[in-house]
């Protein structure tokens, strides 16, 4: 695969929330779009302030405090983990391992560009695998 993992993953769609956006929104959003997390944006200037993600509303669930309209900053973990376009799958890997984490958000000079998951990670790398064993297997059925 020529093409960087990081690289493919910033140009799909990323999906967020905006500071004012409640946890009703956010679970609302998880759910029918099928992700796991959604960076929280500033509505001052665009920028990543936080990320919400399904382990934040089951932690926050649990809460005698909890109720749906609440704003995404009560629950969203403000410290941003984040990679570069030049990122490696094995960086990627002990970043996740690391901070026993889910989501990265790829990020160039305080600008969102996307979000790698632990699923992108293992998926790019069961990729890589069947390519390696199909040219073995070529080679093997060459001769």
């Amino acid at each position: 695969m020529s093409e960087k993992l990081v690289t493919k993953l910033s140009e799909r769609k990323c999906l967020t929330l905006d500071e004012n956006d409640t946890l009703q929104t956010a679970s609302e959003k998880l759910r029918k779009y099928d992700i796991g997390c959604m960076p929280v944006l500033s509505t001052q200037d665009n920028n990543a302030i936080g990320i919400v993600s399904e382990r934040d509303l089951a932690r926050y669930i649990s809460n005698d405090e909890f109720k749906n309209n609440l704003p995404v900053t009560k629950i969203m973990s403000k410290n941003i983990i984040s990679c570069n376009l030049n990122a490696s799958v094995t960086e990627l890997m002990e970043i996740i391992t690391n901070n026993k984490i889910r989501h990265i958000l790829i990020m160039e000079e305080k600008k969102l560009l996307g979000t790698v998951s632990i699923g992108d990670v293992v998926n790019h790398i069961i990729d890589q695998y069947k390519e390696e064993n199909k040219h073995l297997r070529d080679f093997i059925n060459k001769y």
